[in-house]
């Protein structure tokens, strides 16, 4: 059986060869990620997981809102959101019963409303 030598140069191929694959990775999916038109709500959007899953349950909560105000919302969201995380957020609204329905899902206020947003946006 042949010995591999272990030698500085070989073993300073072999880490430049595996970060360059990482570089290339991590550049592949910057690249591939979906693109969105800029909106005045990316700031607030930008915490979602799926834009466009988020923006069909806001097309649902936009049906059973009568009069959404997208700025007034989003001043609102950024207020709460800027002293705490998402998580957070959800649990307290859970914690004091702000909850919407929309479609028979019944889901925390600030989730609604964010997606909702993300519907106006896409629009």
């Amino acid at each position: 059986m042949k010995r591999i030598k272990y030698t500085r140069r070989n073993l300073l191929i072999a880490g430049g060869g595996a970060a360059a694959l990482a570089a290339l990775g991590a550049g592949a999916r910057l690249l591939l990620r979906k693109r969105y038109a800029p909106s005045p709500y990316d700031d607030l959007i930008s915490r979602l997981d799926d834009r466009d899953a988020d923006a069909q349950i806001g097309e649902t909560v936009l049906a059973e809102v009568d009069d959404f105000d997208p700025q007034a919302t989003a001043d609102d969201l950024r207020a709460r959101l800027a002293k705490q995380p998402l998580a957070a957020a959800l649990a307290e609204d859970a914690a004091q019963n702000r909850l919407l329905e929309a479609g028979g899902w019944v889901l925390p206020e600030t989730l609604g409303l964010l997606c909702a947003l993300a519907a106006k946006a896409a629009a």
